[in-house]
């Protein structure tokens, strides 16, 4: 007897890339600290794997939205805000 595969159309093939605390403060060169106020300020989307007693544990960034953040923050010298 032969099984068949059910198709897969509506499956995303590709997973999106979640990064932990540690991951994100390398990649924007800040603290573990400022990547949790960052996520608490609603400035940087997470989501939650599991809770501590101090500090929320197992936060994962979407690796897109730590990319977006980057490309929000870009300051232009027609900004005004440049130094």
């Amino acid at each position: 007897m032969r099984h068949e595969t059910p198709a897969t159309e509506n499956v995303a093939t590709e997973q999106p890339e979640f990064l932990n605390a540690a991951e994100v403060a390398t990649r924007l060169r800040v603290s573990r600290s400022t990547v949790y106020n960052l996520i608490a300020e609603g400035r940087l989307p997470a989501h939650r794997n599991g809770g501590g007693k101090i500090r929320p544990r197992g936060l994962r960034v979407p690796e897109a939205a730590v990319d977006q953040y980057l490309a929000n923050s870009l300051i232009t010298p027609s900004d005004g805000r440049a130094a």
